[in-house]
């Protein structure tokens, strides 16, 4: 199946439990892959969208580097942080101005009403590794492309 590539500037959001890991002990089939494909064709534009993070980009690769090689490891320091209240939702760290998909494997209510408001709900990317353990490995195949992005 051939690559869909967009070139245009596009935020990317990372969430890691249920995306990267597809438990506390073992990472996804194809995230390696999947991050390295992420960093190097948006380079400035990777964002931990995670409770490991919360501000910190060192503390996802404290939290899950060991799961990974030192390549992928090294991709990951370019990755950056986010931050929201505990309180409130990941929504709060999307810059909703820009193009962006954002891998994540639930939504709390608040944030599925957030992106709707917005008008973006296509741009939360499902990643449910129960139900199709290589889905990163699919996203590889054919990347999608935000519903907002054709607009800039």
């Amino acid at each position: 199946m051939k690559r869909q590539y967009y070139n245009k500037f596009m935020n990317i959001y990372l969430d890691i439990d249920g995306v990267l890991l597809a438990n506390d002990q073992q990472r996804a089939n194809f995230a390696p892959e999947f991050i390295k494909y992420c960093v190097t064709n948006y380079p400035d534009s990777t964002y931990w969208l995670t409770t490991h993070c919360q501000g910190d980009a060192n503390r996802p690769i404290q939290n899950i580097g060991h799961l990974f090689d030192d390549e992928t490891v090294e991709l990951m320091r370019k990755i950056k942080p986010t931050i929201w209240h505990y309180s409130s939702s990941k929504t709060e760290a999307i810059d909703f101005s820009q193009p962006f998909l954002w891998f994540d494997d639930d939504l709390y209510i608040n944030e599925r009403k957030a992106l709707i408001e917005h008008g973006v709900l296509e741009n939360w990317i499902e990643v449910n590794l129960r139900k199709n353990p290589d889905a990163l490995g699919k996203f590889l195949q054919s990347f999608p492309i935000p519903i907002n992005a054709l607009e800039k």
